[in-house]
């Protein structure tokens, strides 16, 4: 885990709700979501083999105790948020932005960095009840494997600890279609907050090879 904290990670989202992507810049942290509101409805599925109903009661309830914040894994050989699927499916259709961001030690208490892993086998779960959750989020299908995603969880006392991860965000990047009237806009915004948040926007690469174009990036 510890060489998870060291990684640098991506998290892409819409703009629609300003004011929430505001508070993560304003307060350095993300919301922590259950596992019922994220978007994959196989979130939180798990073989029920060999357990009582007493077992899996158990477990769907401290699966609702439990707070989830995803996060892409930027790749080594990685400038910059590059994947088009990504940005396609989590910022809006190149409308959003992707927050590029670090883990910090400060007012995490409680909080975990896991890896997803990906199989096509429902998770078998073992250990104590923590123990448990932990192998079932720590579980994706197949079709999500070109995520590379690393998850923070934090498992809540009745769900009532403030569910939010604290970051230090190192970059903002706009996507293709926001406007650059509106990048600038943002951008005095972001500045006037943290003025060490690098601010960038997502461009298309000119290509003559007949090829789709791929993306790139221009500081602003």
């Amino acid at each position: 885990m510890d060489d998870l904290k060291q990684k640098t990670y991506y998290k892409y989202r819409s703009l629609e709700n300003f004011e929430r992507f505001l508070d993560i810049v304003v307060n350095n942290q993300l919301y922590g979501a259950v596992y019922n509101t994220l978007n994959d409805p196989m979130e939180g599925k798990f073989n029920k083999e060999g357990l009582n109903r007493n077992d899996t009661d158990n477990i769907y309830r401290q699966l609702k105790n439990t707070r989830i914040c995803s996060l892409l894994t930027k790749r080594d050989d990685q400038q910059f948020p590059d994947d088009y699927l990504m940005w396609s499916h989590y910022a809006n259709s190149h409308y959003g932005c992707c927050i590029e961001l670090h883990h910090t030690n400060q007012h995490n208490p409680g909080w975990k960095l896991i890896k997803v892993n990906y199989q096509n086998d429902m998770p078998r779960v073992s250990g104590d009840i923590n123990e448990q959750i932990e192998t079932i989020l720590s579980v994706k299908t197949k079709i999500w494997e070109d995520e590379n995603e690393v998850r923070a969880i934090k498992i809540c006392e009745n769900n009532k600890q403030t569910p939010n991860y604290h970051i230090k965000i190192d970059a903002v990047y706009f996507g293709e279609r926001v406007t650059k009237e509106k990048c600038e806009f943002y951008k005095k915004i972001i500045s006037g907050i943290n003025d060490k948040i690098k601010i960038y926007r997502i461009r298309e690469k000119k290509n003559t090879t007949g090829c789709f174009p791929e993306l790139t990036f221009k500081e602003l």
